[in-house]
């Protein structure tokens, strides 16, 4: 019985053994599963059996992947300078490469090239890797190193999609395609060459195709939660929302300790409208991680959609406190801007407003809303001029021409006011609003009713804001009250009287309506 025990306990342990080396790092490095690699690199850098520079090499690779700069270069540095090796050669080419030296790490390179003796594939493959990822240092470089590698090896299909990817960003779809192919001929049951098929005709809007590859790459390896993502994403932008949530969950429970996943699926469920489940997942990792800004991020404009303005404010200011500057997009100054308006700190509402215009001074929603903006700050003159500039550039959507008539009204242009309330009226013909403000436009521009120009558009005001007499109740009493008042002028007091009682019908307690009855009578 302990013959047997023993054989098992031996047996479970070669099982473990072999299911962490640098091989299995080195595959869920090509399938994008970087936390399960960095994870089997890190236990084997504490064991003395394991070639330890190689070990360095490739976590310094799953760094680097992952945007952790520096912990690359601390990786790569346990080569040593003095490593006259491939690898050794190759990770002082990636240093040289994140200090920004690209002359040095082509000497590097090419070092590493010749201690090869031009028959190593793989380290072929890495230079060329070292040009492409995780961001395209040198394209040319890239392509080359690859293809140099696949006349080594034509069977090698991690080098077979990385060279796919790198004629896919040099725009050559074509070849990227046949590469990806070629790779699953070689392999029928490579996963990641179907979900770059797939992700290629995403690229391409073929959704059908996308889905169908993705699938099979699911079939193929049911567990691979890049695939599950992947299918995910493909579902997503084919606005079947109800396949693709499944796929994402799928996603997250093949990653529950992955941090990087769980933000992915919480910026998911932001993308389907799903924000009070955003709330509700990110709220929660934050209590872990108060400083992972991608999930501030996704809860403050959460907020924001759900109008909790405040709170919302609140996780975007902490958003900045924690931002990494390289990952700051346009929409973050958007939000940050509406939630700061809809708190009333319209200084920096303005300050974020301003910033993004740097980079998207053609954005006419942004310019729009930007000129709103200094509008409710009370700031007329500058929002007449963002306003009147965004219209001459790319022409003005009703509420440009409606505010733009408002910042004149309160800017005491009434003339101009009237201009830009007669284009709203023009294009919302059954809207009482830009009646209104040309009625009140013209009876401040004719406060004694000596030409009566308000008249017709306070008639034409009653006549459709019947439509909803509560929600224009105000603005009716006024209507009323001031054709009371020019049917008093003109001496009709039949239906001065008449106007006169429906103002009061409307609310019997209004000021300026019981002075005028006491003037009417």
């Amino acid at each position: 019985m302990k013959r047997i025990m023993l054989s098992l306990s031996v047996a479970l342990f070669v099982f473990n053994a072999q299911a962490q080396t640098i091989d299995d790092a080195k595959k869920f490095i090509d399938n994008e599963l970087y936390f399960k690699a960095k994870s089997i690199l890190l236990k084997l850098a504490k064991d003395p059996a394991q070639d330890k520079n190689l070990v360095h090499y490739y976590l310094g690779n799953v760094y680097l992947k992952t945007e952790d700069k520096d912990s690359a270069k601390i990786c790569y540095s346990v080569l040593g300078d003095n490593n006259k090796s491939v690898y050794g050669y190759i990770a002082l080419g990636r240093i040289a490469l994140l200090n920004g030296n690209e002359k040095g790490a082509k000497e590097f390179f090419d070092k590493a090239t010749i201690a090869s003796k031009l028959k190593n594939a793989e380290a072929l493959y890495q230079i060329g890797d070292a040009w492409y990822k995780p961001e395209v240092i040198n394209l040319k470089e890239a392509i080359y190193n690859f293809e140099e590698a696949y006349k080594i090896d034509v069977k090698n299909s991690t080098n077979m999609l990385a060279l796919g990817d790198a004629y896919l960003d040099n725009n050559e779809g074509g070849k990227a395609m046949s590469k990806y192919e070629s790779a699953a001929d070689v392999n029928n049951k490579l996963t990641m060459a179907f979900i770059k098929i797939g992700r290629l005709n995403l690229r391409a809007r073929t959704y059908d195709d996308a889905i169908a590859a993705f699938k099979k790459a699911v079939e193929l390896e049911p567990e691979n939660a890049i695939a599950h993502k992947e299918l995910g994403e493909g579902f997503y932008l084919s606005k079947k929302y109800d396949l693709a949530k499944p796929e994402l969950k799928k996603y997250l429970m093949l990653n529950k300790e992955d941090v990087d996943a769980k933000t992915r699926f919480v910026a998911f469920l932001f993308q389907i409208k799903e924000y009070e489940q955003v709330i509700a997942e990110g709220t929660e990792m934050i209590q872990e991680d108060p400083t992972n800004f991608l999930v501030l991020r996704s809860l403050a404009f959460s907020h924001f959609e759900l109008k909790r303005y405040k709170d919302g404010y609140e996780y975007a200011k902490k958003f900045w406190a924690n931002a990494k500057p390289a990952k700051i997009r346009p929409i973050d100054y958007i939000y940050s801007a509406r939630l700061a308006a809809a708190n009333g700190d319209t200084t920096q509402a303005i300050n974020y407003f301003k910033t993004v215009l740097e980079t998207e001074k053609n954005n006419e929603e942004i310019l729009s809303e930007y000129a709103k903006t200094l509008w409710q700050s009370k700031r007329y003159a500058e929002a007449i001029q963002q306003y009147n500039a965004k219209i001459n550039q790319f022409g003005g959507t009703s509420l440009d021409y409606y505010y733009l008539g408002r910042a004149n009204f309160s800017a005491a242009n009434y003339l101009a006011a009237d201009s830009a309330f007669k284009t709203f009226a023009d294009k919302n013909p059954t809207s009482p609003d830009g009646y209104l403000w040309r009625a009140k436009s013209y009876s401040r521009i004719d406060p004694e009713m000596k030409t009566g120009d308000a008249f017709p558009h306070y008639q034409k005001f009653i006549e459709l804001a019947q439509a909803d007499p509560v929600k224009n109740k105000r603005n009716l009493i006024e209507a009323y009250s001031y054709m009371a008042a020019y049917y008093m002028n003109a001496k009709d007091s039949e239906n001065a009287k008449a106007n006169l009682a429906k103002a009061s019908s409307l609310d019997p307690n209004d000021e300026f309506v019981i002075e005028l009855q006491k003037i009417i009578k």
